[in-house]
């Protein structure tokens, strides 16, 4: 599980605590992805990390949301459909936590942790049973094209042997050659795409 943290400057010594303590919650099960730097291409290299990550972590203190980056990179979690949870730290003001009204914000690492592994677990549930579904129409398609080539070459097969038992009965005449060359033309129209979807139509 990855999470992107964001913090504050000023409180960077506050955050790395409660980073530690997910951490530990955690077992080291999580990455913690950061960006550090605010050089003139910041903002890509963040963008590029968040679409790595499960989660988007806020580090709540005081005045977060006055932060210009803080709340561009709010902006872009949502943009990026990211999950996006909170921790506060003592410092928290009113007005932070009211602008938090939008996601899970919790007290401790723990709660958070506990929160986005079960969050976690049951997305790759659902993927799970998404990818199984998807299998399984696949396998259904396949199957049924299957099917349908089989019925295409069994027709084919028997209008050409139809053809040569008339030829030979009127022991290839004009009559016989006409009817060897309109059943070898049904055969042939039998397996063009068009003709094809007749037949699907039909079984429909």
């Amino acid at each position: 599980m990855k999470i992107f943290v964001c913090n504050k400057k000023t409180d960077s010594r506050e955050s790395e605590q409660l980073l530690g303590e997910l951490m530990k919650e955690s077992e080291n099960t999580i990455a913690i992805l950061k960006e550090t730097e605010h050089s003139s291409n910041w903002k890509g290299r963040v963008e590029k990390k968040l679409r790595e990550v499960d989660f988007v972590l806020f580090i709540v203190g005081a005045d977060t949301f006055e932060n210009e980056a803080l709340k561009w990179e709010y902006a872009k979690s949502k943009q990026l459909n990211k999950r996006i949870v909170g921790i506060k730290l003592k410092s928290a003001l009113e007005d932070s936590v009211l602008f938090c009204q939008g996601f899970q914000v919790f007290e401790t690492p723990k709660q958070c942790f506990r929160y986005t592994k079960k969050i976690f677990e049951d997305d790759r549930q659902l993927l799970l049973e998404q990818y199984k579904i998807m299998v399984g129409s696949t396998e259904k398609v396949t199957e049924q094209r299957l099917k349908v080539n089989n019925l295409f070459f069994t027709i084919t097969s028997s209008i050409l042997s139809i053809s040569l038992v008339l030829g030979k009965s009127f022991e290839f005449s004009l009559v016989g050659i006409l009817g060897m060359f309109l059943l070898g033309a049904m055969a042939f129209f039998n397996n063009l795409p068009l003709g094809k979807t007749y037949l699907l139509i039909w079984k429909t």
